[in-house]
């Protein structure tokens, strides 16, 4: 729960306080309230646009493939760069990557990619964020939709797997 609380969280909380701040200003003058909302709305959205979790970590579906086929476990994250749940997620994942064994394989789809579609219906991935583990198998251990990653469960999997 700790981890909740990070640079991402800004996503939410900076326009909130912008917006709270501004409110409670009292601004007299339509020619100033223009400026000064503009401004806010400016400093909003750039504090959404930098916050992205990226792009996906393969180019094509034949590359998340062959990651999927490697015989290693696999952690697959679906996500969105528009999706709250995904940028504080972001922490937790990163937590996840740097504690993982050599032998796991990482593989990020950005559901906006359109190389993950088919991706996303095999694995019904139909909400963000979305982590799947994979076994050395090949099929699914363990999965999580929505909300933020379980980062002990995950770990659990990867083990198992």
């Amino acid at each position: 729960m700790l981890e909740f609380f990070n640079q991402y969280s800004a996503f939410i909380t900076i326009p909130g306080i912008i917006v709270l701040m501004i409110a409670l200003l009292p601004i007299k003058g339509k020619r100033k309230q223009i400026s000064i909302y503009s401004i806010a709305a400016i400093v909003g959205l750039s504090a959404v646009l930098i916050l992205r979790p990226g792009d996906s970590s393969v180019a094509t579906e034949a590359e998340a493939q062959i990651v999927i086929t490697s015989g290693s476990p696999v952690f697959v994250e679906f996500f969105s760069n528009s999706c709250t749940a995904c940028l504080a997620s972001q922490p937790i994942v990163r937590s996840l990557e740097s504690e993982l064994d050599d032998d796991v394989q990482i593989l990020k789809l950005n559901v906006q990619d359109s190389l993950a579609s088919q991706m996303i219906r095999d694995y019904r991935a139909y909400l963000t964020p979305t982590f799947v583990v994979i076994g050395r198998d090949g099929e699914i251990v363990w999965r999580q939709s929505g909300g933020l990653l379980d980062k002990g469960a995950a770990l659990e999997a990867l083990e198992a797997a």
